[in-house]
């Protein structure tokens, strides 16, 4: 993912990439400029998306010999519910260096069915509606949303 930055006074190539976190050598190729070019202030550069730190999931890169089922086994969460987080079937593959998302330790999830009524929800998080809805913007409990709950 890249997204478009507006030079800075002071900014450099150099500079630049390294906020992102790449080589000045990677920037200049990106954007199809010299290594030794000066940058403008007002300038629009494409630079690497800065990637935000999510407090709910983390990212798994799947090892040789994993399954989705013994992954959910061995994170404590529900083999179907996974999938759906992950936009899987039951009967797809997943194939070493591929990532998924699993939550992280201190996070409950649920992607919420056809029927679901927001009781189900207060029971299935051990928690209030209060609480519940404190950490999610909106709740519609339309089929697939994904809802999260932080212990």
């Amino acid at each position: 993912m890249y997204t478009i930055y507006q030079v800075k006074n002071g900014d450099t190539l150099a500079s630049v990439a390294s906020e992102f976190n790449i080589s000045p050598n990677e920037l200049a190729s990106l954007n199809g400029v010299m290594v030794s070019s000066i940058l403008s202030p007002g300038d629009f550069i494409v630079v690497p998306q800065k990637s935000k730190s999510n407090p709910y999931f983390r990212e798994y890169i799947i090892k040789k010999g994993d399954n989705i089922y013994e992954i959910a086994r061995a994170n404590n969460v529900n083999f179907s519910q996974l999938l759906r987080l992950n936009g899987l079937n039951d009967t797809d593959m997943v194939y070493p260096g591929q990532k998924i998302m699993l939550p992280k330790a201190d996070v409950l999830f649920y992607i919420t069915g056809e029927d679901d009524t927001f009781d189900d929800l207060m029971r299935f998080f051990n928690a209030s509606a209060n609480d519940i809805t404190r950490q999610n913007k909106i709740i519609y409990l339309t089929n697939d949303q994904l809802i999260v709950y932080k212990k």
